[in-house]
């Protein structure tokens, strides 16, 4: 499952998904032309003016006046300023954090009604399942985080959460609630749609066969198209394809690429990536340049040097370098 060190954002950006279908969370903009009008609108009660304002406030960091305007909004019935709302409470922006207050706010908007909002519904589902699974603003619970999610992908089309279709695919590859075939269904359809995670997790259930056929052409097309977008997953499971493929010159070269990383948290951030994919995109890619470096496979031989990158790899993802280990002691790879 994914890694959480925190209570989970409520969205993938903190900001409203607009109406215009194009991401799970476009900012609403305010042209700086048309402020002053923004503005006079917003005092004089004009709904969409009031949030606009409050976005505008939010993107600049002023948190008070940015609450200010969306409260005045949501009032009115505007679900983009309460759906906004839910997430400063949730993640205490611009005021103290209550994770309670984020839930409910969350639940009004997937209740709301007005079919000028009904865009907004999955991504508000997301983040409840989100907080279901995470035990956060309400009691942990894996079967209403994978109902909230369930709705929330909308079966694959691309109007539903993208991010729910690839947090489908992880949940499904979790030891409590494993399902191959399920998880491979949903990492498909949110790799379609574009998420990356799921691009390079489709890459490996094709090369390992899991949830589906085996087919490594399929496999391969997948995770190189995910690292050519920077995927430090699906790199690391290139090396892996590579290495067990002996092209091992390949390997050592990607591999040497990705053992460059020394910051895996700020790669993470820099990528957009979640945090336990990047970890062990980086593991794999310590332990099999270790490997080449121990062997001389694909690079000279250097067993001291070889040495240090195992212990990168052990740095950057325990789990992972403990797997490789095993598969090591077995003379596996």
């Amino acid at each position: 499952m994914a890694e959480v060190e925190k209570p989970v954002t409520l969205a993938s950006d903190r900001a409203v998904p607009d109406s215009s279908g194009a991401g799970e969370s476009r900012v609403t903009t305010v042209d700086e032309i048309g402020m002053d009008k923004i503005r006079t609108l917003a005092e004089q009660g004009h709904t969409k003016s009031q949030f606009k304002l409050g976005m505008y406030h939010f993107k600049r960091e002023e948190h008070d006046k940015a609450i200010s305007w969306l409260t005045s909004a949501s009032k009115m019935g505007d679900m983009q300023a309460l759906f906004q709302l839910a997430i400063m409470h949730y993640d205490g922006i611009g005021t103290l954090a209550n994770l309670t207050k984020g839930v409910e706010l969350l639940k009004m908007v997937v209740d709301n009604g007005d079919p000028a909002f009904q865009f907004l519904i999955p991504h508000a589902q997301y983040n409840l399942g989100m907080a279901a699974f995470m035990g956060y603003g309400m009691p942990q619970n894996d079967d209403l985080a994978e109902h909230y999610w369930l709705q929330a992908g909308k079966e694959g089309d691309p109007d539903g959460s993208i991010a729910a279709q690839s947090q489908l695919g992880m949940f499904y590859t979790r030891r409590d609630t494993k399902d191959l075939k399920k998880a491979f269904y949903w990492h498909y359809f949110a790799a379609e749609n574009g998420n990356l995670e799921s691009k390079g997790a489709l890459g490996v259930m094709y090369y390992t066969g899991g949830g589906t056929d085996a087919d490594r052409e399929l496999a391969f097309k997948c995770l190189c198209e995910a690292s050519e977008r920077g995927s430090l997953y699906a790199q690391g499971n290139l090396v892996v394809y590579y290495y067990e493929s002996r092209l091992f010159t390949r390997a050592a070269h990607c591999a040497w690429s990705i053992a460059q990383t020394d910051d895996v948290k700020a790669a993470a951030e820099k990528i957009g990536l979640l945090l336990a994919f990047v970890r062990r995109g980086v593991a794999l890619g310590c332990f099999y340049y270790a490997r080449c470096l121990q062997t001389g496979r694909g690079v000279q031989k250097n067993e001291s040097e070889a040495v240090q990158y195992f212990k990168k790899a052990i740095e950057a993802c325990p789990l992972t370098a403990s797997e490789l280990q095993q598969k090591l002691k077995n003379d596996e790879l």
